[in-house]
């Protein structure tokens, strides 16, 4: 008669489908407002700040609560709460479908947030209880290439859809999705948890949500107004540094703590979590002003923008799943820090994008985005629950989770507010084509350029005609609107490159080269699978 740990060996490969739809709903939710933002922009009314706000609300919830997550996995099991927080992201995204002023976005997202949060550290501390020690690279490996392919397919799903659908069908795709991967986990996955797992952490979770949000505020802000001498701009980023500093203090010295400092002590996880942050820190800021670049600059429509970012998904599947045997050749630290340097390559390719490129130049960089990103996130994730024992698997998961997700919100927000600033510099020359009324709202943003324009055939078509001359991207224009666009761009795709390689800069001086023994045993990989029986 087959034992419960056969059964659980034998259905490991439907865990891990089960359990990456779950994760691909998720991750895409990170980028498939990206596409929609024009949309939303138009429709809602919302201003460049609210866009940005419906972003951040999804990624500082997000990365700020799976610490906590992480812990209530390990501690009531981790399939209790991956279908819990099932439930919770569907509602909110029918919700989010409905939203009716972009306020109601903003505040649903976060809720959406919260059920990510507890989804994702889930999918990767049970796949690595479930998979035995022999399987598990390709098993992250797989998870590490639906992370990134996701990444990439957000915008081709958002274009599709809006292609055909209202904006809220970005949000209510997700709702058939979760009910699907909610009965396949009721049947399939199997419970595990900590048999010593920590204590909530009420503090911690106050702490990192307080400093985040103050941070990403004082940025978004700051770009916003232009105006960093403020309480809310310079005054938040500080005040948001020294609560994320207490934060950290706080979780060095509690037992039971919601983010584990301690894991950074061991130097394969710290160097291989930072190399991972740096390089979500660039990818997300620089996928945020493509969305714009292709449909403000080229032209294109939302389904032809979302197809841009294909490269990089194909990347992805092509490169993430070969990573194990280049770790296999020339280790964890130079596989790592290969795809961090290739990744920088990439980004400094987007300093040489000009107007009149043909937009298979951003496609030809955006697959060395992709093939470096796939040799960064399979083995640094593998590096980095490799060094931990299995009962802290939820724990290291949220660490390795989070550290991602608040670099990609700090991507955003940094990129965002960089772009900003350099646009309102680059456009102010032509703002004398624009009555004075709107000049300012019209430098904010190269979205807000484009509302001032619409407003204007509608109030005054004359002035609209002349100012659409010189800022609109068309054929023999000058598009004063696209060649700002553009001087951001370049400032903010050399930053995210010098990021990319300040990560390659730390794996090489701090990964080990080869793997560094853990300090527990695992049974035989055909045995016993480390999964509690379903309760």
């Amino acid at each position: 008669m087959e034992t419960v740990e056969e059964r659980i060996y034998r259905r490991r490969w439907l865990t891990m489908l089960t359990l990456v739809s779950g994760l691909i709903v998720v991750i895409i939710d990170n980028t498939i407002l990206n596409v929609a933002l024009p949309s939303i922009s138009q429709q809602l009314g919302a201003s460049q700040a609210q866009l940005t706000g419906a972003i951040l609300s999804y990624a500082v919830v997000f990365g700020s609560l799976q610490f906590t997550a992480g812990v209530l996995g390990d501690r009531w099991g981790r399939k209790r709460i991956f279908m819990i927080g099932l439930v919770l992201f569907g509602l909110a995204s029918l919700a989010a479908s409905q939203s009716q002023s972009p306020n109601q976005l903003v505040g649903y997202r976060a809720l959406m947030a919260i059920g990510a949060a507890m989804i994702t550290p889930q999918t990767l501390s049970i796949l690595t209880n479930v998979f035995p020690p022999a399987e598990r690279g390709r098993a992250i490996a797989i998870w590490a290439g639906c992370t990134g392919a996701s990444l990439a397919l957000g915008p081709i799903v958002g274009g599709l859809l809006l292609d055909y659908f209202w904006w809220g069908s970005i949000f209510f795709i997700n709702v058939p999705i979760v009910i699907g991967t909610f009965i396949a986990a009721w049947f399939l996955v199997p419970e595990s948890k900590n048999a010593n797992p920590g204590k909530i952490d009420p503090a911690g979770i106050v702490l990192s949500v307080v400093g985040l949000g103050a941070l990403i505020f004082g940025l978004v802000y700051g770009g916003e107004e232009r105006d960093w001498s403020s309480v809310l701009s310079t005054g938040m980023i500080v005040f948001g540094v020294a609560i994320l500093a207490l934060f950290v203090l706080v979780e060095s010295k509690i037992d039971s703590p919601s983010f584990d400092v301690r894991f950074f002590r061991n130097p394969r996880f710290s160097a291989a979590s930072i190399a991972a942050g740096f390089a979500f820190f660039a990818l997300f800021g620089i996928s945020f002003f493509l969305t714009f670049y292709f449909q403000f600059v080229k032209g294109l429509t939302p389904l032809q923008a979302g197809l841009s970012v294909l490269p990089v998904g194909i990347a992805q599947v092509i490169f993430a799943p070969r990573a194990p045997k280049l770790v296999a050749r020339i280790g964890p630290k130079f596989t790592i820090a290969l795809g961090l340097t290739v990744l920088a390559m990439s980004l400094f390719g987007y300093l040489f994008v000009s107007l009149d490129d043909p937009v298979w130049h951003v496609y030809v960089l955006g697959f060395f985005t992709g093939a470096g990103l796939a040799n960064v996130v399979a083995p640094s994730t593998e590096s980095v629950m490799s060094s931990l024992p299995p009962e802290n698997a939820g724990a290291g998961a949220a660490v390795n989770n989070t550290t991602r997700q608040v670099s990609g919100a700090l991507g955003i927000a940094v990129f965002g507010t960089i772009l900003q600033v350099m646009y309102a510099r680059a456009i102010q020359p032509s703002l004398v084509f624009l009555p004075e009324s709107v000049r300012d709202q019209a430098s904010r943003s190269i979205g807000d350029t484009y509302v001032v324009l619409r407003g204007l055939a509608e109030t005054d078509p004359a002035a609209a005609q002349k100012a659409g001359q010189e800022f609109l991207c068309e054929a023999g224009q000058a598009c004063a609107a696209g060649q700002a666009y553009l001087t951001g761009v370049h400032v903010t795709a050399v930053i995210a490159a010098v990021f990319a390689l300040a990560g390659a800069a730390v794996v090489l001086r701090y990964l080990p080269r080869k793997g560094m023994a853990v300090s527990y045993t695992r049974s035989a990989p055909d045995s016993e699978p480390s999964a509690l029986p379903a309760e």
